[in-house]
């Protein structure tokens, strides 16, 4: 009875070493499997990006406000969150929410924008970060 014990004894000891193997494999394939998930979601982002494509057309002040065209020459609907007009004295940013379908050239009127004198530049960004610039002469 006593050498059986004693030779479990000794065999625990192998157990141990492949217990704590087992446990760094999985939590080696867990690391590389988040990190390879990360590596993708960035890539979906960037990709998205690249197929975002924003153009402000026009700018018109009218009676009612101010009339902006914008078209999207994408091939992902576009989600406008910013507008900034400035120009040498005044830099003035509006929060926006227009969405623009791809392909699609639609105009808004904003009443709670005012236009500086001439020469101002107007600029919005997308919800992806890309970036539209109007300049006025």
């Amino acid at each position: 009875m006593r050498v059986i014990t004693k030779l479990l004894r000794n065999k625990k000891r192998g157990i141990s070493t492949v217990i704590v193997v087992m446990l760094s494999l999985v939590l080696i394939v867990t690391i590389v499997g988040n990190v390879i998930l990360w590596s993708y979601q960035m890539n979906q982002v960037d990709w998205e990006k690249m197929q975002e494509s924003i153009k402000i057309i026009n700018v018109q002040e009218t009676a009612l406000g101010v009339l902006i065209t914008f078209q999207n020459d994408g091939s992902l609907t576009s989600h406008v969150t910013s507008l900034w007009v400035t120009n040498s004295t005044i830099h003035q940013r509006y929060k926006i929410g227009t969405f623009i379908s791809p392909g699609e050239t639609t105009s808004e009127l904003f009443e709670i924008i005012t236009l500086p004198d001439e020469p101002y530049m107007t600029k919005v960004s997308t919800e992806r970060g890309n970036l539209s610039v109007f300049l006025t002469d």
